[in-house]
Order: structure tokens, then C-alpha cells, then sequence
């Protein structure tokens, strides 16, 4: 019995290859969402080409694009009968330490341009880490476009195009959001009884 389901398999799985094979194949590749990356880079991460059969390409096969630091998500689109849409989304680059680039989700970015790190948020301190913190100061503060993040075991200093800010931690920032948004330019201190502001 074990041998006639393994037969039956085996047939199927030969079915499904040739219906594969000379299935339409791709034509057309087109490459939807990229900015770090060009299309040519896509289609070799993806380890796709013209002439492959438009059903092997799936997110299965793609492991190695989906796998790569800078790509968050992709999606296949299969446009019968010859053309395939490859629809990545990025991860941004949001924070420099040192040498190491993150995106906001706190992954690591590699090879990012010399000139993409000059617009980045510069994130420094001293003590046990605080990165995961400081992430989620720079989504927290996007409006007021942050520029510095120091941070220590007493809190954070956070220079921005619209002053200074210290706030021993995201909580109390958050809890003071309000007032601190009140306070237009100058320096902003948050406490546990509230924000104090100086020019």
C-alpha cells in the first residue's frame, strides 16, 4: 500500500513539473518599489530570469530576496500569460551609531551610501543600550525632524530642527506628549510633574 501511494506521488509530482515546464514562461519582469536596490539586483537576489516557468516563481522560491536585510516584504504578481511584477518593499534607513545604519525597526542596513548617512539621525550614549528606545524616539518624534539622540542611564538629549528635549524615557515623553508639543523652539525638559521650557 506504502508502495502504490509512493508511486502515486511520484506521478503527481512528474505531472505537476511538466505542466510546470511548458507552462507560459516568463517574457516580462518588471520590478515595482525598489529605491535602495536597482531591478537588475532584484531580479539576481530573486534568482529570476526570462524564460523560467511563470508558476515556479513564488515567495517560496524567493527566499534569498526575502531573507536580505534591506527588503521588508515582496509580493508576486503574475500577469497571464508571460509576465511576472515583483513588488518589494524596502526597509528605510533611520538612525546611524557609529558605523552601524539601522532602519526603524531596529534592523541592521548594510552598505548604506556615505551620503545617506549624513541625513540620518546620530545616535550616541554611554551605559547599557538604549537603541530600541532611541528607535522608538525617532518615530515618535518625526514631525520635529530629530537630528542628535544622546542618551545615558538618566535619559535622553535629543536635538531637533525645532530645539532641544531631554526626557528620561519614551514613557514620560509620552505621558507629557501634549504639553511638549505646546512648546514651540527653545530647550523642553520632561519631568514626572510635567515639561519645563527655556528659550
Amino acid at each position: 500500500m506504502r508502495r502504490r501511494l509512493m508511486l502515486l506521488l511520484l506521478v503527481a509530482l512528474g505531472g505537476l513539473w511538466l505542466v510546470s515546464r511548458f507552462a507560459p514562461q516568463v517574457e516580462r519582469i518588471e520590478v515595482l518599489g525598489n529605491v535602495h536596490y536597482s531591478a537588475s539586483e532584484i531580479m539576481a537576489l530573486a534568482d529570476i530570469a526570462p524564460g523560467d516557468p511563470l508558476l515556479w516563481v513564488n515567495t517560496w522560491r524567493l527566499q534569498r530576496l526575502v531573507e536580505d536585510p534591506w527588503i521588508s516584504r515582496v509580493r508576486v504578481i503574475r500577469h497571464w500569460p508571460d509576465t511576472l511584477s515583483l513588488k518589494v518593499w524596502e526597509r528605510t534607513p533611520a538612525i546611524v551609531a557609529g558605523n552601524t545604519v539601522m532602519a526603524i525597526d531596529g534592523t541592521v542596513l548594510p552598505n548604506v551610501p556615505e551620503e545617506t548617512k549624513a541625513n540620518l539621525v546620530v545616535l550616541s550614549g554611554w551605559g547599557p543600550s538604549r537603541r530600541d528606545e532611541a528607535l522608538e524616539l525617532v518615530a515618535l518624534l518625526e514631525e520635529f525632524a530629530p537630528e542628535v539622540i544622546s542618551y545615558s542611564p538618566g535619559g535622553f538629549d535629543v536635538r531637533h530642527a525645532k530645539g532641544w528635549l531631554y526626557t528620561p524615557s519614551i514613557d514620560l515623553l509620552k505621558e507629557h506628549w501634549g504639553a511638549f508639543v505646546s512648546q514651540q523652539g527653545g530647550q523642553v525638559s520632561v519631568y514626572p510633574w510635567g515639561v519645563s521650557a527655556l528659550p
